[in-house]
């Protein structure tokens, strides 16, 4: 149980943070570069990822789907909020590019895709905790070969 309350805590914290960073970096992406935009949303997923792959599954699972959603949801509240704030300050100092709805939709659509990586970055670190482990499983069991290949009890001597 306590496993899941970090998680609770993670996908809390993981998801306000996404919520307040996300039209903040839709903005970047709209106005200063699209690729800066999302590099900044693919490092806030990464950092999220590797914090969720150290969980267990049905762990990982409900706060990974928990980050999404407060992300999603949340994000579009902070979305309203924010939005007018940079705008008007964009307009003060240059110009303010507003996308079109397909391109909204678009950066929406690539930020799920891309919160929805995490759950890959879990089966990543999974794998490899199992390859590691094998690994070691028979490195131990090649050495233990080796010890008893000049052992001359097992020949009957």
């Amino acid at each position: 149980m306590p496993d899941l309350r970090r998680s609770m805590k993670l996908s809390i914290g993981f998801g306000l943070t996404g919520a307040i960073l996300l039209p903040i970096f839709y903005e970047i992406y709209a106005n200063i570069s699209t690729s800066v935009g999302l590099f900044f949303v693919l490092c806030l997923v990464i950092f999220a990822g590797v914090k969720f792959s150290a969980l267990t599954l049905k762990e990982a699972l409900i706060g990974i789907t928990c980050t999404i959603a407060y992300s999603g949801t949340f994000g579009f509240v902070c979305a309203l909020a924010i939005h007018p704030a940079i705008m008007k300050m964009l307009i003060n100092r240059s110009v303010y590019f507003q996308l079109s709805p397909k391109q909204m939709l678009l950066f929406v659509t690539t930020c799920f895709f891309l919160y929805t990586g995490m759950y890959l970055l879990w089966v990543l670190r999974f794998a490899l905790q199992k390859v590691i482990a094998k690994f070691k499983s028979n490195s131990e069991l090649a050495g233990s070969y080796i010890e008893n290949a000049f052992d001359d009890k097992e020949d009957g001597q």
